[in-house]
């Protein structure tokens, strides 16, 4: 027995009631393009006002609130509307994802109906699209590390090799020809010295690195005095900057502050800055100046030099770990690559702040901040 009228009115009523509990927006458009039922989350996803939902409203009537609101950007108001209408019209299955002014992402999907006209969803996916899209951002950040650091392989075992070939092939030789003369002796003997120590420095950056990386550093932090930190370390790298040629200079205050800091951290720091002011100046015409200024509330250290200097995209990617950076007219330069990794590290550690700052070919300015003590 078919329904009643009574009935089939009541069985609308209640499909229509229940989909006021959809998460997603609903409508229902006619051949006409005219609104046959909505829900209120439909109003709520795309910022329609109320009164919009009543039956019967003109499909143009909502492209025209949207334009009129700037949502399809600038263009003529009439032309917009015309313009999606006759997409409308043709009653084609379609589904497109549509960001809001808001930022509110919605993935929308439309079905035409057996008598013409279409019924269509809304689903909020900002949150899946925002996960997506963090997702992507860290499996190119993970692959472009992987990448990373298997160019830092390959640097470090090429330069863990030129040393260790160096030492050796010198060593063979003050083995092997006793009537070699002392000054060549003495000359050979100093060429090792060198690279031991070059091996020395590159073996301790790695096992700082790994310390840091691990949460395994030593830390004693101690209320220092800036000028005597700063005097010390730059008179160890005098010679080093004295045999290339390069000038080295110290400018400190009148009055030094006194910082809270852990004195050979804060040393490794200093040093770290100089050797790649120092490893970038040119032989007889390279200058380095290292200044001291007080601020507000903390020292500011500066290593400033006229090497070649950096690009401005270049700022960040220097204090990354596994990375080297090479200049268009450099050969590649010696050492780990970890050095200014570890400086960043240690300011971070001290509650200070590093950066650099460079216009090619003007040379480079690296600035640290340490808090005084209190």
């Amino acid at each position: 027995m078919p329904p009643s009228k009574r009935e089939e009115t009541s069985r609308v009523d209640l499909i229509v009631g229940g989909l006021e509990y959809l998460a997603q927006g609903f409508s229902i458009f006619d051949r006409e393009l005219r609104l046959v039922t909505c829900n209120r989350r439909f109003l709520e996803l795309l910022g329609f006002p109320e009164d919009m939902g009543s039956i019967g409203r003109p499909l143009a009537d909502f492209f025209r609130f949207n334009a009129e609101r700037g949502d399809y950007g600038p263009g003529d108001i009439e032309e917009q509307v015309e313009e999606r209408i006759v997409l409308a019209s043709k009653a084609e299955a379609h589904c497109f994802e549509r960001v809001r002014p808001n930022g509110t992402v919605l993935e929308v999907r439309g079905t035409p109906l057996p008598d013409g006209g279409f019924v269509t969803t809304y689903s909020d996916v900002t949150e899946r699209k925002t996960w997506e899209e963090n997702l992507q951002a860290a499996k190119q950040k993970a692959e472009e590390a992987n990448q990373a650091k298997s160019a830092f392989l390959n640097m470090v075992t090429h330069d863990l090799r030129t040393p260790l070939t160096s030492i050796r092939s010198f060593a063979e030789i003050l083995s092997d020809d006793a009537e070699i003369g002392s000054e060549q002796r003495k000359e050979f003997l100093g060429i090792i010295n060198s690279e031991c120590l070059r091996l020395v420095r590159m073996l301790n950056d790695l096992l700082d690195f790994a310390k840091i990386e691990a949460g395994r550093m030593d830390w004693c932090i101690d209320d220092l005095d800036a000028a005597e930190l700063l005097q010390s370390a730059v008179t160890s790298m005098t010679p080093m900057f004295a045999e290339k040629q390069v000038a080295l200079e110290l400018n400190l205050p009148a009055q030094a502050p006194r910082i809270a800091a852990d004195r050979d951290r804060l040393t490794q720091v200093i040093i770290n800055l100089l050797s790649n002011a120092w490893k970038f100046a040119a032989e007889n015409s390279g200058r380095v100046r290292v200044c001291l200024d007080c601020q507000a509330s903390e020292a500011r250290v500066s290593v400033i030099d006229n090497g070649p200097g950096i690009a401005a995209e270049k700022h960040d990617e220097v204090f990354e770990e596994f990375r080297q950076l090479v200049s268009a007219n450099a050969t590649h330069p010696a050492g780990t690559g970890l050095g200014l990794a570890i400086c960043r590290r240690i300011v971070d550690h001290l509650g200070g702040r590093i950066w650099v700052e460079s216009t090619p070919p003007d040379g480079a300015t690296f600035r640290f901040t340490i808090p005084y003590s209190r």
